[in-house]
């Protein structure tokens, strides 16, 4: 089963993208809600594994939660450019974005956000910074005796481009959409 297909016009592809990234921030079944977030560090690609928080379709933002002591902010603070790459092995398709990204720490994005937060505070309640060198592995699970937001940081990744790859045997079908542009194209798979 594909999420795009040859019939499909541009129109139909681009609203099929932002909805399925819709979902993947409020569904964690969605294959697309485990994506690689690809940042610069030292002058080398980093990319790690994070969460799709949630997606707005109508400004194209990306939301993804991390502690405010990790590496990636460091990386971002020196250059917001990032991208995010994504896949559905089931439905063979791939999702690439590019944006700028925007920190929020202890603002009011960060706060309502750390509202809705149904579990997982511990991910952002260590005592030791994540990346820190610890000497065991109990070390590395300690935990503030409270819970709070003072570490909580959101990521807001304002996608300006757009790629969609849909694998498929009858003829691989890719698509670009420049959201500040407000252009989209076929691309040679």
């Amino acid at each position: 089963m594909s999420l795009i297909e040859s019939k499909d016009s541009l129109a139909d592809i681009k609203s099929t993208l932002l909805n399925t990234l819709n979902r993947a921030g409020n569904d964690k079944r969605s294959a697309f809600r485990f994506i690689i977030l690809n940042t610069i560090s030292d002058g080398f690609p980093n990319s790690r594994y994070v969460v799709l928080r949630k997606f707005k379709t109508d400004t194209q933002a990306l939301f993804i939660y991390t502690d405010s002591r990790s590496n990636k902010i460091k990386e971002i603070e020196e250059d917001p450019l990032a991208s995010v790459l994504a896949y559905d092995k089931q439905k063979k398709c791939q999702i690439k974005l590019k944006g700028k990204i925007s920190i929020h720490h202890k603002d009011k994005i960060a706060e309502q956000h750390w509202t809705a937060l149904q579990g997982g505070q511990e991910s952002y309640n260590t005592e030791k910074q994540p990346g820190k060198k610890v000497d065991s592995l109990k070390d590395s699970h300690q935990m503030k005796s409270e819970f709070d937001d003072e570490y909580f940081a959101v990521l807001v990744l304002k996608v300006s481009q757009a790629e969609i790859l849909q694998l498929n045997g009858d003829g691989h079908i890719r698509a670009l959409f420049d959201f500040e542009k407000t252009e989209a194209s076929y691309l040679v798979p």
